[in-house]
């Protein structure tokens, strides 16, 4: 349960931000360049590069480059794995003793 967690925080941390989560939610559409995320976000390129920089480094997107372009898309794998660690913290497992609760 400690490592499940772990591994969460540094992600929750980066889906922190409302602009991420709006990046998270353009990027399930498919890939896309930066060009296209700051048109539908209506942020500057260097706001957008510092989000897409914390998403990558947290392992949430991927980026590949297409020329002079920089396509960005979901790192489905790292999703998956996240949407997997909350359902396991958020649900009672069948070894989970039940804890002692005081009556305050």
């Amino acid at each position: 349960m400690k490592e499940k967690i772990e591994d969460t925080v540094p992600l929750l941390k980066a889906l922190a931000d409302e602009r991420r989560l709006q990046i998270i939610n353009l990027l399930s559409c498919g890939k896309m360049c930066v060009c296209d995320l700051t048109d539908n976000l209506e942020i500057s390129q260097p706001n957008m590069s510092h989000h897409l920089k914390v998403l990558k480094n947290a392992g949430l997107i991927k980026a590949t480059k297409r020329g002079k372009w920089v396509d960005y898309e979901l790192d489905n794998e790292r999703i998956k794995e996240l949407q997997k660690n909350l359902d396991f913290m958020v649900t009672k497992q069948p070894h989970q003793p039940d804890l002692e609760k005081s009556n305050c």
